[in-house]
């Protein structure tokens, strides 16, 4: 739960394939990875329409792994059009404590 609303964690596949996605290409993950926000010239496919506010998770373009979970800055249409700067607030990402407290629970 953050700031009042419940989000999936990155081991949620079910509940993240039922949320709007958005792919980054493979230079962005290190920095998503190390709770960068997702900027626009990082992202090579929208999946779905979205608001500005969404709850929305992010993959990778080469496995299609879900590597963070973020609140859309802008809505779908709105992203197409944005060639440069912040366009998702990075919640939840691999490595972070949310994650490494679930993989010590494996």
């Amino acid at each position: 739960k953050t700031n009042g609303t419940i989000l999936p964690t990155l081991v949620s596949d079910f509940l993240l394939n039922r949320l709007p996605r958005i792919t980054v290409d493979m230079g962005a993950i290190s920095h998503i990875c190390n709770g960068a926000d997702i900027m626009s010239p990082g992202i090579v496919s929208v999946q779905d329409s979205f608001n500005s506010g969404s709850i929305i998770a992010i993959s990778d373009e080469k496995h299609g792994k879900f590597i963070a979970v973020g609140k859309a800055l802008v809505g779908s249409d709105e992203l197409k059009s944005i060639k440069s700067g912040k366009v998702i607030k990075n919640i939840h990402f691999v490595g972070d404590d949310i994650w490494e407290f679930i993989k010590n629970l494996r």
